[in-house]
Formats: C-alpha cells, structure tokens, sequence
C-alpha cells in the first residue's frame, strides 16, 4: 500500500471516528423540552433533581467530546500538512500502535507523560 493509499484510509478513519462522536453529542442533547422546562433542584432527591444531575453530566460529556472532535479537526490538519505521526512537541515518530488504538493522538508516548501538555491527547 502506498503513501496515499495510507493518508486517505487515516483520513476516513478520522472522518468516521468525528461522524461518530457527532452523533453521541446528538444523542446527549435529545431530551424532551417538558422536561427540561420541569428541570430543578428540590430539597429532596427525586425525579427532578435525578434529571438535572443527569442533564449536567450529559452536558459535562457534550463538552468534553467537542474537544475530542477539536483534536481529531487538527489530526486531519496534521494529515493535511503531512506531519501527522509526528509528536507535535519533539517531532519524533508516534508508534503505529498509538496511532490505531487513538488515531488523533499528537503527542508521542514520552512526551504525553510530561506535566503541562492535558490539552493535548496525550
């Protein structure tokens, strides 16, 4: 398999792997707007504050899976500019196996261990 051949199934996988976490964010923000005009905190834990709690994870979630779709965007930025599976911190090579098990992954394993670099995937 070619060079090409490579750039462009990382590049489906990485479209397919953003598609994905699209449709979860969808999935979390689907609720029905009766409930949510019911939404509150009582003083005793019931169905509404069951809800809300559950309405704040969803949301904390929603919110750490756009970042997860920032880093896949740069990924294929990354692939664009032909320095994807490079660390873009010591532009050393990111192992294969990286790579497959998190194909947006921009940090080689030493460097991901490095204090500093959490908004980065490490």
């Amino acid at each position: 398999m070619d060079q090409a051949d490579t750039q462009a199934q990382t590049r489906d996988l990485l479209m397919q792997k953003r598609s994905e976490i699209l449709t979860k964010v969808d999935q979390l923000g689907a609720h029905d707007p009766a409930e949510v005009a019911n939404l509150g905190f009582g003083k005793r834990i019931g169905d509404a504050t069951a809800y809300a709690v559950e309405r704040m994870t969803d949301a904390y979630q929603a919110r750490t899976i756009y970042s997860t779709v920032a880093e896949i965007d740069q990924a294929l930025e990354r692939l664009e500019a032909g320095t994807y599976g490079r660390c873009v911190s010591c532009g050393r090579p990111i192992p294969e196996e990286r790579l497959a098990a998190v194909p947006w992954a921009a940090l080689c394993v030493p460097c991901s261990a490095r204090p500093g670099k959490s908004k980065l995937v490490r």
